[in-house]
């Protein structure tokens, strides 16, 4: 049992209004080459195919194409730290020189991480999945990283999800382009790039606190802003692509819109997507139709779940942490959990080792 009061993640408690959120801004980003290096550029940013082209009617995508069944294909390979957040710190010490010293927080940030965190945060009211979350705070911020749990390590994909989730990824890469010499480019029947991501770094603002994240992004509708760094990226033109099951029956409209809509919406909502490009995919994984929904739609549309109480949720967390880690350290670790048999806790790591690296702060004193 936690010794400290935490927040309520009951629906019933946080079924008030919305709170005041500031649309998401993009000010800078990265991206990871095809070994998974950090660059600080726009190489990585994908362009979206026109629309007239991807929505065509009678357009048909095989999502099968490149994928080998004997093969394990390590999509997107998450490590037992948040390995994102080591992307953020990264990015962090390469815009160093707009810090202002007169601050005490980095950026003017109350709280800094990776939208996901945020997102699994936020789906807590309504999720069945546990999460880890590591905690410090340095300079008067809060870095906020994620951790994987046991049940992650355990997580051996079948086959089936494999597929799945090379489907998701294939589908991708079938939409979109990149401006630059890139794996993302590779003819289409070859396997997807694995590596390889552009990741947008946002500002905001949740009731009171100023919020900082990277996010992994998709698809952009300007492709000039691949090829000129000066443009200024805007978080409306970019688009979500997921694939998803073609509904044959009540059941899978009522999953779609209780747990798909829920999850598109949260990570969309946060980095001020508008659109979701989702591709309707038969038993053989061949996409056979194509639609665009916006994401106001998937909240309008949503079955057992309401956008008020997750945000509402997220700053109660934003609200809690602030008010109970008063003390910057580069050693100290809180670790937030979420088990849903038994809710949050909150303890203090003991003899771990602190995310926030001695080479990140040492080169941020410089």
């Amino acid at each position: 049992m936690s010794s400290y009061d935490l927040p309520s993640y009951d629906p019933r408690d946080l079924d008030r209004d919305f709170p005041y959120f500031v649309y998401p801004k993009i000010v800078g980003g990265l991206s990871l080459d095809q070994n998974k290096e950090f660059v600080h550029d726009r190489s990585q940013l994908m362009i979206l195919k026109p629309e007239n082209e991807i929505l065509a009617k009678g357009k048909s995508f095989d999502l099968n194409i490149g994928y080998d069944e004997n093969k394990t294909h390590r999509i997107r390979k998450v490590y037992e730290q948040d390995e994102y957040m080591n992307y953020v710190l990264r990015w962090i010490l390469a815009n160093r020189h707009r810090y202002d010293e007169s601050k005490s927080q980095i950026f003017g940030a109350d709280f800094l991480t990776f939208r996901g965190n945020f997102r699994n945060i936020m789906l807590t009211p309504y999720e069945k999945e546990g999460w880890v979350l590591r905690i410090q705070k340095w300079k008067d911020t809060i870095f906020i990283a994620k951790k994987k749990t046991p049940e992650n390590f355990n997580d051996v994909k079948s086959e089936e999800r494999n597929r799945s989730s090379y489907y998701g990824y294939k589908f991708e890469t079938l939409l979109t382009t990149t401006a630059n010499n890139s794996c993302q480019n590779a003819p289409e029947d070859e396997p997807v790039c694995e590596k390889s991501a552009f990741i947008g770094m946002f500002v905001s603002q949740i009731g009171n606190f100023r919020v900082q994240y990277g996010a992994e992004l998709d698809g952009y509708m300007d492709p000039n802003a691949a090829k000129d760094n000066t443009i200024p990226l805007q978080a409306d033109k970019f688009v979500k692509i997921h694939t998803s099951n073609a509904i044959r029956h009540p059941g899978q409209e009522r999953f779609l819109r209780k747990v798909k809509f829920l999850h598109w919406w949260a990570n969309c909502f946060l980095v001020g997507t508008q659109d979701v490009i989702v591709g309707w995919k038969d038993t053989d994984g061949v996409v056979r139709h194509v639609q665009k929904i916006p994401v106001q739609e998937c909240a309008r549309s949503a079955l057992g779940w309401k956008d008020n109480v997750c945000f509402n949720f997220l700053l109660d967390v934003l609200t809690f942490l602030k008010e109970t880690i008063v003390e910057n350290s580069v050693t100290k670790v809180y670790r937030l959990s979420w088990v849903p048999d038994s809710g949050l806790n909150m303890e203090i790591e003991a003899g771990t080792e602190p995310f926030l690296h001695e080479w990140f702060h040492s080169q941020f004193k410089q």
